[in-house]
C-alpha cells in the first residue's frame, strides 16, 4: 500500500514545550550513547553493534535509568534505527571509496527530533474533521491536537490532502517551531492524479530555472520558467545578520575564554532567531513553489524527460592548484563558491524528487536520461555532433551550420533521445540522420 506524509504545525504551551525539549534531549543522549557503544565495541574487537543489539541494550538501559523509563519504548527503537542507519551508510561509503563521514555526536540543539512507530502507541491524532471533499466523500482531514506520551495533548494545525490511515510519526524542531510529520497508508485512488498527454523535456539551469520543449523535439515550442532566486533576494539581510552574530560571538568568546560553550546573551539569541526565521522563510517559499510547479507539469505532460543530475559533483569545490615552488595558484574557488550557492538555492534534487513521485501518481512517465552518454549541452540536436563549450558560452554554432541556444538545444537533444535512442550513431549513406532530415524538411 502506498505511503504518503503530511506535516502539521504544533502549538505547545510553556509546560508542553519544556516537556518536548526534555524528551528531545533524552533521545539525543541515547543517540550519542549508541554511537559511543558502537565505537567501543569496534575498538575492543567485539561483535558488530547491530540494530537488534541496540534494542537489547536499550531494554537494559531503561531498567537502570529512570529518565529513559518514561520514554516510549518504540520511540527509543526509532532513535536506535537512526544510529544503525548512520553506521550502515558510513560503511557503505567506505566500501565504495567515498569520503567516509563517520557518524558524529550531536548536541540537543542540532538533534532534529524523535519518532513513534505505531499509531496509538505513544501518540494519537485527535479532533479530526473533514477538510477536503471529493466526489461527495471526505478526501482529507484536519486534526486539532495530538496526544504524545509523557508530554500531553498538544494543539496543532494542518491538513492531509488524502484519506489515509496514520501509521508512524516524527516530532521535529525547526528553529523555535515544532512540527509533527505523519506517515499514512493510503489507497491508489487517494493519490491518483490526472496526467497529461503531451511530451516535454527540460534543461535545468541557474539563470533560467527550466528551459523546456513541448511536443516534437525539433519543431516544438520552447517555454521557460524563470528562477525565483529566493536566497539571492534575502542575501543582503542574511549577510547583515551573520555579521552581527559574528561580532557578538567573538566578544563572547574573548570574555569567556571559550571557543565552544560560550554564554549567549539575549541580544545574540535574538539575532539567532532572526537568522533562523529568514532561512525558514526561504525554505518554505522554495517548497511551495516546487510543489505548485511540479503539480502543473504532471497535469499537463504524459512524458517528462530530463538529464540525470549529480548535485554533489555540480557543487563540489575546485581542487587546489599547487605550483612547483609549493605555493598555490588561483583556482577560481571564490567564483565557484558563488555558483555553488546558486545551485543549492535552486535545489534541483528537491525539484526532481517531487516531479518523480507526482508523475508516478499520475501514471506519467518520468525519464531521466544518462548525461554522460547523451551530453545534451554539447551535442547538436540536428546532426548529433558534439563540441565541448565552457559554461559561459550560451550560444554556439555547430559545424553543420545550425545555430543553437545552449539550454534550448539541450532540451531538444534530450527529447529526441527519449524517442529515438542514440540516433547520432544511425546514419544513412549520405551521412545524415534520416529522422532529423525528414523533420527538418
Amino acid at each position: 500500500m502506498p505511503k504518503r506524509k503530511a506535516t502539521f504545525r504544533l502549538y505547545p504551551n510553556a509546560t508542553e514545550k519544556a516537556a518536548l525539549e526534555e524528551t528531545l534531549s533524552l533521545h539525543c543522549r541515547v543517540y550519542n550513547a549508541l554511537l559511543e557503544e558502537h565505537r567501543r565495541r569496534y575498538e575492543a574487537g567485539e561483535t558488530t553493534f547491530s540494530f537488534q543489539a541496540m534494542c537489547k541494550a536499550l531494554t537494559l538501559w531503561r531498567e537502570c535509568a529512570k529518565s529513559l523509563a518514561t520514554l516510549n519504548a518504540q520511540g527509543l527503537q526509532v532513535t536506535a534505527k537512526r544510529a544503525a542507519l548512520a553506521f550502515e551508510a558510513f560503511f557503505r561509503r567506505v566500501k565504495k571509496g567515498e569520503t567516509p563521514g563517520y557518524p558524529r555526536f550531536k548536541s540537543w540543539k542540532r538533534f532534529s527530533g524523535f519518532g513513534f512507530k505505531t499509531h496509538g502507541d505513544g501518540w494519537k491524532l485527535m479532533q479530526a474533521h473533514c477538510a477536503l471533499k471529493r466526489g461527495g466523500r471526505c478526501a482529507g482531514y484536519e486534526y486539532g491536537a495530538v496526544r504524545l506520551s509523557g508530554i500531553g495533548t498538544v494543539s496543532m494545525r494542518g491538513r492531509a490532502g488524502f484519506d489515509g490511515v496514520p501509521k508512524t510519526a516524527e516530532v521535529m524542531r525547526r528553529g523555535d517551531k515544532w512540527y509533527l510529520s505523519v506517515t499514512f497508508d493510503v489507497t491508489e485512488n487517494e493519490i491518483r492524479r490526472q496526467g497529461g498527454r503531451v511530451s516535454t523535456a527540460f534543461d535545468w539551469g541557474v539563470t533560467t530555472l527550466l528551459t523546456q520543449v513541448t511536443g516534437d523535439a525539433l519543431t516544438g515550442e520552447i517555454e521557460k520558467v524563470e528562477n525565483p532566486r529566493w536566497l539571492k533576494k534575502q542575501l543582503g539581510k542574511i549577510v547583515e545578520l551573520q555579521q552581527g552574530t559574528s561580532r557578538l560571538e567573538t566578544a563572547a568568546k574573548l570574555a569567556s575564554g571559550k571557543d565552544r560553550g560560550f554564554p549567549v546573551n539575549a541580544r545574540l539569541e535574538r539575532l539567532y532567531r532572526r537568522l533562523r526565521a529568514v532561512h525558514g522563510k526561504i525554505a518554505r517559499q522554495r517548497h511551495d513553489f516546487y510543489h505548485k510547479l511540479t503539480a502543473a507539469m504532471v497535469a499537463r505532460f504524459g512524458l517528462i524527460v530530463t538529464e540525470e543530475l549529480s548535485v554533489a559533483n555540480m557543487s563540489r569545490a575546485p581542487k587546489p592548484k599547487k605550483n612547483e615552488d609549493g605555493t598555490y595558484a588561483p583556482n577560481g574557488a571564490a567564483a565557484k563558491a558563488g555558483l555553488n550557492r546558486s545551485i543549492q538555492d535552486a535545489a534541483p534534487a528537491g525539484l526532481i524528487a517531487k516531479l518523480r513521485y507526482k508523475a508516478a501518481d499520475a501514471g506519467s512517465k518520468f525519464n531521466p536520461i544518462p548525461t554522460r552518454k547523451v551530453k545534451p549541452s554539447q551535442r547538436c540536436c540536428l546532426c548529433g555532433a558534439t563540441e565541448k563549450h565552457e559554461l559561459s558560452v550560451r550560444r554556439w554554432t555547430c559545424k553543420c551550420g545550425a545555430e543553437h541556444d545552449r539550454d534550448e538545444n539541450a532540451a531538444r537533444t534530450m527529447l529526441r533521445y527519449a524517442y529515438e535512442g542514440d540516433w547520432w550513431n544511425r546514419k544513412d549513406g549520405a551521412g545524415t540522420v534520416p529522422a532529423a532530415a525528414a523533420r527538418a524538411a
